[in-house]
């Protein structure tokens, strides 16, 4: 009998294939998005991310700014415990899970420059148009638009804060669409199953959980009242910003289970530098910060 072909929203939502479900030769013959789903191989296609987010730490301190991302600053919580040394032992961890990063992607014989050049170009292709196409989602419910909330400021940016900015889109990314998003599929399976869902309706209701959940925690991330605890600057509560960010937290998700999570780190930054150089929606819409 031929094999069942995934309907819509299995493949739409479809998680990366366990490495452990796979063989040998399996992972041999990876290509594709299937070889750009590694985690590992993500890993490394964001490499020069976090590189460029700790230069504008870097050059944010040597102007006297103590400017952080908070996703940076929440997964480094555990870490102050080290207090000191938490930046070394921060770096350290780094460098071990680019070591094993590596060594799994050798001992498989995946080809990295494939998987890890191809997620970010991947990547800044998808950022360069998930502007346009997140306007065009939100713009299905025109209330919701916003219009001068996100322009820049006026003028050229400063190099530490671009650089916070895109560096930032990986450590949001390992944050919302690795461990927040983990836990929610885990969760999500473990109460549908519980309800009685068969396994594979159970999987695929889960991922729209996550994904749902996991986007609103994004947006939420970016409010005064909800990482006001760390001594961070945050929001006040606007709901067209709000959904704007709930929209675009879901479309990331998406990126990162179909097409890596390199993918949609690489695709965040790109998004996230156009809008730091003014690229917001009122560049798009007339009226109203449009033109």
């Amino acid at each position: 009998m031929a094999k069942d072909e995934p309907n819509l929203l299995q493949r739409l939502f479809a998680a990366a294939d366990s490495e452990d479900d796979l063989t040998p030769v399996d992972l041999e013959e990876l290509e594709g998005a299937a070889l750009r789903r590694r985690i590992s191989l993500s890993w490394l296609a964001m490499l020069p991310l976090l590189g460029v987010y700790f230069s504008g730490v870097k050059m944010a301190a040597d102007r006297g700014m103590a400017t952080r991302n908070t996703s940076e600053l929440f997964c480094g919580q555990l870490l102050r415990i080290f207090g000191s040394h938490a930046d070394t032992v921060g770096f350290g961890l780094l460098a071990i899970l680019t070591a094993g990063a590596i060594l799994r992607a050798v001992s498989l014989r995946w080809p990295m420059g494939e998987g890890v050049l191809w997620s970010i170009l991947e990547g800044a292709g998808i950022g360069l148009i998930l502007g346009p196409f997140l306007l065009f989602a939100v713009g299905l419910f025109p209330a919701y638009l916003p219009s001068a909330e996100l322009v820049a400021e006026v003028g050229t940016p400063a190099a530490s804060r671009v650089a916070l900015v895109v560096g930032g889109a990986a450590w949001e990314e390992l944050l919302f669409r690795v461990l927040v998003y983990a836990a929610l599929l885990a969760l999500g399976r473990g109460l549908f199953v519980h309800l009685g869902a068969n396994r594979q309706t159970a999987r695929v209701s889960a991922e729209v959980f996550a994904c749902i959940l996991s986007s609103l925690a994004f947006a939420a991330f970016h409010l005064q009242a909800v990482v006001g605890w760390m001594g961070v600057g945050g929001e006040d509560f606007e709901p067209r910003v709000f959904v704007w960010r709930m929209v675009a937290g879901a479309l990331l998700a998406i990126i990162a289970r179909t097409r890596g999570l390199g993918v949609a780190a690489w695709a965040h930054a790109i998004f996230n530098v156009g809008l730091v150089l003014g690229a917001g929606p009122g560049v798009f819409l007339m009226g109203n910060g449009g033109s």
